[in-house]
């Protein structure tokens, strides 16, 4: 969990390779997210670090340890973070959260390739956001 000036707090998903084991500054930030997108799939992150076998409670505002949690729960955080961070229409937010949730593990990790790395992330992501919601 991290402070957010006040506003509450977000989480952050690090890229870490494989035989390290550890993530904070000897990995690589992918994404940050907080607010209204990081409340609308609540459910979703706190599911991930029960698969991870974390308990739903270990998720708090006094947390620093990163949470170890596999490569296909990670891709389809990081997707999900990437393609929410802007919204802010409920709607919207659960249309996208449904789209990635369903999608094939080759397709979501193909889309998180593409929303994390390179200079058209923005345009990347705007588009996924169009692509599977009604706006």
């Amino acid at each position: 969990m991290l402070p957010r000036d006040g506003l509450g707090f977000g989480v952050a998903l690090y890229r870490v390779e494989a035989h390290r084991g550890h993530a904070g500054p000897a990995g690589e930030l992918v994404i940050r997210v907080w607010g209204e997108p990081l409340l609308s799939v609540l459910d979703q992150v706190l599911a991930t670090i029960r698969r991870a076998g974390y308990r739903s409670t270990d998720l708090g505002p006094k947390r620093r340890a990163p949470f170890k949690i596999a490569e296909e729960d990670a891709v389809r955080l990081g997707l999900l973070f990437a393609a929410l961070k802007p919204l802010r229409k409920h709607r919207r937010i659960e249309e996208v959260a449904r789209a990635v949730a369903s999608m094939e593990p080759e397709e979501a990790h193909y889309w998180f390739s593409k929303v994390t790395t390179g200079p058209e992330q923005g345009r990347i992501r705007r588009a996924l956001r169009i692509m599977v919601s009604d706006e």
